[in-house]
């Protein structure tokens, strides 16, 4: 399940909540209670087996 970040605007409370992509939209602040979210985007890697940063893999190309 997507875990997603979200800041209130009432009360200004951040909070990250599991919650599926069909159910984010009922979320409501577990500080205050508002329905007024927004969502905060924050970057995210994946380790894969291409390269120690999980960046991209260089091609056959050597790109």
């Amino acid at each position: 399940m997507p875990q997603y970040e979200f800041e209130c605007r009432r009360c200004a409370y951040r909070f990250t909540v599991l919650v599926s992509w069909a159910e984010k939209g009922s979320v409501c602040c577990p500080k205050c209670g508002s329905s007024d979210l927004k969502q905060i985007w924050s970057p995210f890697s994946a380790l894969g087996r291409g390269s120690e940063l999980g960046g991209c893999r260089p091609t056959a190309e050597g790109g």
